[in-house]
């Protein structure tokens, strides 16, 4: 267990809050300003920099979110949990290290690890949520970390079920500590393209949902990957001339879920942008006006978002290739405007899950709460609180509206959803208009049929009024009415045209080498045959029920 001090804390109090001091887990409820520590030592940059290793008391006190960078699987022949070992190349020994975690703790920053990286190659598979869980609940209780951050890349993202199993673990370890009365803090650092509506991290966010803190996606290294915006165009990410819109829209379309993109809500939005142009290839912001003013148009909204994340604080105290030191440039430009902002409203409003219009059949069982789930801010369950507005009669067609209402924490969440009945309706088969050559004998129920997907064959329930004079030359109209249903029966109907035609039609004999399409009418050993699509030597008479001649 880790020991805080409250004296050492109270020194930090004008930064940041020290809610969670008291515990074993620090977490944050207002401001972030994330960083994350590199687990290693001397990283060649983008542009031929260097970024040392550095000791986390030297991190510098700003950063209240350090993320420690990576948990990962370090041999396959090892097994494929990941886990976290110290680079003794840093120069600490693990008492050290854990010494400076809770250093950071006592001043109310958090210290959390980072699952994953550029290299990751964890492959987990169904069945492995509590062995990971149990790593990560030996870990955070080892080094005395304050939660976990998902920083999947690339194919690991998706990678056999990582998308299932690691987010059922760590609702196990969130779990664990909230029996304690604590938060184990849970974030994300997607990289932006992924967080469209159907994007690959959707099953992480859509599975944590109540459970994860905040995500802080990677708007960088993505290269001319962008957002179109209606009368501006594509803005591009790396775009230097239009930093300032696409940080606005970007984040605009985020927190309210719209430009196809997956919502997160504003105070759980974190933006992630490199320290330097030696820590990504594309995303540095030049001028951090430019990030000012989106952040202001944002708060100025009523969606002011949680913070800023960096890759990396290694690389803020890094080197350019000329050995020049970054001098802490971007905790310098973004430190003092994020923890001087107004902290983010938390949201407090309790979630419906579930609720999607429906289609059932007449005289079908209908209930109205199954996979209907609701949650308060906290993401406690609370689907016994929900109540329905309305009724659905389902012995009757018709479309029904219902209410769904949800309260927690003074607030109130409402959904509607619309039910709709319907009834599956029989089918006649065999009704189409028909010629035939005056004298010729014709059966009105020929080829005729009725069925029903679940009463099965009716054609003995078909009643025909109307005549046909076959003597006659002329147009006769047969009504053809099923009448279907047991208890409550109803019809349907279909008319049919029958032609009587004269002799003269015979100079229209069908011939076996001519070509006929859908339409063509021929007589043959003294019957009109209609094509029903193109055929060729095919002898009408011969084709079958279902054959090209009618």
């Amino acid at each position: 267990m880790k020991l805080k001090s409250i004296l050492s804390a109270a020194i930090f109090t004008g930064l940041f809050s020290t809610a969670g001091i008291a515990g074993t887990i620090t977490s944050q409820d207002n401001n972030v300003v994330v960083g994350y520590w590199h687990n290693w030592c001397d990283g060649r940059g983008y542009q031929g920099g260097n970024a040392p290793c550095v000791e986390l008391e030297a991190v510098n006190p700003q950063y209240n979110v350090v993320n420690i960078s990576f948990m990962k699987v370090y041999d396959t022949a090892e097994g494929r949990i990941p886990t976290f070992k110290l680079d003794p190349t840093i120069g600490l020994s693990e008492a050290e290290f854990i010494e400076q975690i809770n250093t950071l703790n006592s001043q109310g920053r958090s210290v959390l690890l980072a699952l994953g990286g550029a290299d990751a190659h964890i492959e987990l598979l169904s069945g492995d949520e509590d062995a990971l869980a149990t790593e990560i609940i030996r870990l955070t209780d080892l080094y005395g970390f304050d939660g976990l951050d998902i920083d999947l890349e690339q194919a690991a993202i998706t990678a056999k079920q990582n998308q299932t199993v690691i987010p059922a673990a760590l609702r196990m370890v969130k779990d664990h500590y909230r029996k304690t009365g604590e938060n184990f803090m849970i974030t994300m650092a997607p990289e932006f393209p992924y967080l469209t509506a159907n994007g690959a991290y959707t099953p992480y966010l859509t599975e944590l949902d109540g459970y994860y803190d905040f995500i802080n996606p990677q708007f960088y290294n993505q290269g001319g990957d962008g957002i179109w915006i209606d009368g501006v165009g594509w803005i591009a990410q790396n775009n230097d001339e239009l930093k300032e819109e696409f940080i606005y829209y970007i984040a605009d379309s985020l927190i309210n879920g719209t430009r196809n993109f997956h919502k997160i809500p504003h105070d759980k939005l974190v933006f992630g942008l490199p320290s330097s142009n030696d820590a990504a290839a594309t995303g540095y912001v030049k001028d951090p006006q430019d990030l000012y003013r989106a952040f202001d148009r944002l708060k100025a909204q009523g969606q002011p978002l949680r913070g800023v994340m960096t890759w990396s604080v290694n690389w803020d105290m890094g080197t350019d290739s000329a050995n020049n030191s970054y001098n802490q440039q971007f905790i310098a430009d973004y430190g003092n405007f994020i923890h001087n902002q107004l902290p983010p409203v938390t949201d407090m409003t309790p979630t419906l899950a579930g609720i999607v219009d429906t289609r059932i059949e007449v005289n079908n069982a209908f209930d109205p709460l199954v996979g209907v789930t609701a949650k308060n801010y906290q993401g406690n369950d609370i689907t016994d609180s929900i109540t329905i507005t309305g009724n659905v009669n389902t012995n009757q067609v018709g479309e029904y509206l219902l209410t769904y209402s949800v309260s927690s924490d003074d607030e109130t969440a409402n959904q509607v959803r619309k039910v709709t009945v319907y009834e599956v309706l029989p089918s006649f088969a065999g009704i189409s208009d028909t010629t035939i050559v005056i004298g010729s004998p014709f059966d009105p129920m020929q080829g005729v049929s009725a069925s029903h997907p679940t009463q099965g064959d009716l054609t003995a329930n078909i009643s025909i009024t109307g005549e046909v004079d076959t003597s006659i030359v002329g147009e006769y109209e047969l009504i053809y009415t099923l009448t279907y249903g047991q208890d409550n029966q109803q019809t349907i109907t279909d008319k049919r045209v029958v032609t009587v035609v004269s002799d003269a039609v015979s100079d229209n004999d069908w011939k076996a080498d001519s070509t006929y399409v859908g339409g063509d009418i021929v007589t043959h050993n003294g019957t009109t045959w209609t094509a029903q699509w193109w055929t060729k030597g095919e002898e009408p008479g011969t084709t079958g029920e279902w054959g090209v001649w009618r």
